[in-house]
């Protein structure tokens, strides 16, 4: 029941998500949403996450034009993520009194920013600073709310955002962000900080080794793949020197990581 409840919070905070990565920077976030084709106002029933999308089968009621496959796919993938993080929250209800409960709710918001981010990026091929520095203190949050030992490293725990975001920052530096948005290397200061500094660090290079599975078969596939709905913005023209958002590899690596350790798997690195 527990995880069923999680996942339909999941639903809709992804939806409501969906609107936030949208709107950011175009128009307000109050406001009736609209086809951005044609400006028809949304009814509830076109609304209800996931759902409207399959039966509408991705197009708008009125002007029959494309709706992005970003809706249904940010709010299932919070849905997932909430779903996953609903065990775990039991852990959070044997803490005292209020801190249970922010437990949880920290959590539960640092996967929120972090769909938002990796959407926002994909998007934009840009990190807004407020979201990645938010996401960094959701994440140093967590682990003081985490009981620890007497004899915990603190100073390790401090600078593990830094030694994180270190080859990043280095990447950056040295090309003058020709090869890495600083924007990366602030979003990994928070990784750091939720996975501590020696998983994190792995975590960050971890990154690279997914973006290379993901994109090079992307490249060489590029046509096949160009008309599929929703994707073809994305895809085409997809070469080497493409400008390509970072942000979502580094995020996919860094809930890789988390879950595993909130689940106490041990991963096969290849490093």
């Amino acid at each position: 029941m527990t995880i069923l409840v999680f996942g339909l919070l999941g639903l809709i905070i992804g939806s409501f998500l969906n609107v936030i990565v949208l709107r950011k920077g175009a128009r307000p976030i109050t406001g009736r949403s609209s086809c951005m084709s044609c400006g028809y106002t949304l009814h509830w029933y076109d609304l209800i996450p996931i759902v409207s999308w399959l039966a509408l089968r991705g197009r708008c009621r009125k002007c029959g034009s494309c709706v992005s496959i970003q809706y249904p796919l940010v709010e299932a993938s919070t849905a997932i993520l909430f779903a996953l993080l609903a065990p775990i929250s039991i852990i959070g209800f044997s803490l005292p009194f209020p801190i249970d409960i922010l437990f949880v709710l920290d959590y539960l918001a640092i996967v929120a920013f972090l769909v938002a981010i990796a959407a926002y990026d994909f998007l934009h091929t840009i990190i807004p600073d407020g979201w990645a520095y938010s996401f960094g203190a959701l994440a140093f949050v967590s682990q003081l709310l985490t009981p620890l030992p007497i004899d915990f490293p603190w100073m390790q725990f401090f600078l593990a955002g830094p030694i994180a975001a270190s080859p990043l920052f280095f990447l950056w530096l040295v090309s003058g962000g020709r090869w890495m948005g600083l924007g990366d290397a602030k979003l990994s200061l928070g990784i750091g900080w939720l996975l501590g500094p020696i998983v994190g660090l792995e975590a960050v290079m971890f990154s690279f080794i997914l973006g290379t599975v993901i994109l090079v078969p992307l490249m060489l596939a590029e046509r096949a793949i160009t008309h599929m709905r929703g994707f073809s913005v994305a895809v085409r023209g997809l070469t080497m020197k493409s400008e390509v958002p970072f942000g979502p590899f580094l995020i996919l690596s860094c809930l890789i990581f988390w879950f595993a350790q909130l689940y106490g798997v041990q991963l096969p690195l290849p490093f």
